[in-house]
């Protein structure tokens, strides 16, 4: 199960390649290579491709919102795919076996963060490090990177399943685990611990096949798909047929993920030209790349891990005010905002490699109209998603929980105040993700900060602490706002400094 929530904070590919793209140089059929003072980040995965955006700015018809369009649809279909995976998960295990189960699931979540993370820092600061390598015509290089990435993938899958396997109980009394519910949770890790390998592998190989190129980035697209057929195939099979409860579910999404993870990885070996192993990952006298690696990826660690932090504190805090029925509720109401989030993020990924294209090519009418296309698309967005959530949370509730009188009588005073906060998280997202493509990842990072860990565990805490109960579900919107106020301050002053154009450069 792969969640992502958007008070995780950073403008990350996340379903598509995270916001610290790799530095890719550009070349042009009837120009050449651009300079190197020239070159900007790229994300990795869109399919605009740089001639694409190279001919529009030369006068080709190709309109911007064509461009956008063209980024957007598939980074969105990306990231669905990975919200079939929790979707799934959840319908079935609410419905066929139980409230208990799904809030077992939900205390279960922050340690299910821990590989999707590590593939994030790995798959983010391999590929960054990897295209790098590929762009200065260091092949035999980028392929040894390339190995020793899957050898420190392996090497912690195997040491975090030894770890899972062998300390399931222990882990269920950390993640909060008391009485009844902790025969579910240890069910769960039970079958879960044997796949942490594929968890690790699923979203940096996807990043590995974009740098490969468009057809291999296609080819992981449907990997993901023939993944998420499978997980609801096993889903019924396990759940339904079978009757085997967590475990069963547990079983149904370690052995999806090892379906698309084993395609992926395939592809490398047999069909990839560029990103491919090397027989000798590691040679004497040549510097290793793990470290590097590692570096790289680190930001993006802490800003995918941060919902870890953050659901284990709310988990806690809803166990302590409603119990498990609490935790069930609260399942629910990530799972109706996770397709929406997901939607939200997409959208920003999208316009960000328009905006850093014509930031390099000093195209400053272009660049606004690419931030305002995506700022339009987000915050409309994000209007919908609020009006139906307020609409559609009563029949979606009893979707997950055919008996769901209790979880209603809790999401029913929390709904509404998640719906507000989409308003304002819209325009944080944009603004980090403005941000990250006019190259000032120290400010996109502090929006990722408040959002994410300062301003939220502050708030959820004051919270608790002054009014218990129903108030804490006012935590996202307040972080939010207060987010806001700081991010408008950040992208006012990024006008003001001057550096929103790059040094002069042309296709």
């Amino acid at each position: 199960m792969l969640r992502v929530m958007y008070r995780a904070g950073r403008v990350r590919h996340r379903l598509r390649a995270p916001d610290r793209s790799p530095t890719i140089r550009f070349r042009c059929a009837s120009h050449g290579e651009l300079r190197p003072d020239t070159t900007r980040r790229y994300v990795i995965g869109g399919t605009m491709s740089h001639s694409t955006i190279c001919q529009s700015t030369q006068g080709a018809k190709t309109s911007l919102l064509k461009q956008f369009t063209s980024l957007a649809i598939p980074t969105i279909l990306s990231g669905w795919v990975y919200t079939v995976y929790t979707l799934i998960d959840g319908i079935f295990i609410g419905r066929y076996v139980g409230e208990q189960a799904l809030a077992a699931l939900n205390l279960v979540v922050p340690l299910l963060y821990v590989p999707y993370a590590f593939s994030v820092m790995a798959g983010v600061g391999g590929a960054t490090l990897i295209a790098r390598l590929l762009g200065e015509g260091r092949e035999a290089e980028a392929r040894r990177a390339f190995s020793q990435v899957l050898w420190i993938m392996l090497a912690f899958g195997i040491a975090m399943s030894a770890g899972v396997l062998g300390f399931r109980h222990e882990i269920a009394a950390a993640l909060g685990a008391e009485g009844p519910i902790t025969q579910d949770v240890v069910a769960y890790l039970s079958g879960w611990g044997w796949f942490v390998l594929f968890a690790n592998g699923l979203y940096a190989l996807e990043l590995f096949l974009r740098v490969e190129g468009a057809p291999a980035a296609r080819f992981g697209l449907y990997a993901m798909f023939m993944g998420a057929l499978a997980n609801v195939a096993l889903d019924y099979w396990f759940i339904v047929m079978k009757g085997m409860g967590m475990y069963g579910a547990s079983l149904a999404t370690g052995l999806s993920m090892m379906v698309s993870s084993s395609v992926m990885l395939a592809y490398h070996f047999v069909l990839a030209k560029q990103v491919v192993p090397a027989w000798r990952a590691f040679r004497k006298g040549e510097p290793a790349h793990v470290g590097r690696v590692m570096y790289n990826g680190a930001s993006e660690f802490l800003g995918a891990i941060a919902p870890a932090v953050t659901v284990f504190a709310f988990n806690r805090v809803i166990l302590s005010n409603f119990g498990e029925t609490g935790l069930a509720a609260y399942a629910i109401l990530e799972y109706m905002t996770l397709g929406a989030t997901v939607t939200m993020v997409a959208l920003v990924q999208s316009m960000q490699p328009m905006i850093s294209f014509y930031r390099g090519a000093r195209d400053l009418h272009a660049l606004r109209e690419s931030l305002r296309l995506g700022a339009i698309a987000v915050m409309g967005f994000s209007v919908l998603v609020a009006i139906a959530m307020a609409t559609l949370a009563r029949p979606l509730t009893f979707l997950f929980l055919p008996a769901g009188i209790q979880a209603w009588s809790i999401l029913e005073h929390a709904v509404i105040w998640y719906a507000l906060a989409f308003l304002p998280a819209a325009g944080n997202l944009i603004v980090a993700g403005f941000l990250t493509a006019v190259e000032a990842p120290g400010p996109s990072a502090a929006i990722a900060m408040l959002r994410s860990w300062v301003l939220l565990l502050g708030t959820l805490w004051l919270l608790d602490v002054w009014l218990g109960g129903a108030a804490i579900w006012y935590t996202l919107l307040i972080t939010e706002v207060l987010t806001l106020a700081i991010s408008a301050w950040l992208y006012w002053r990024s006008h003001r400094s001057q550096t929103l154009l790059a040094p002069a450069g042309s296709c």
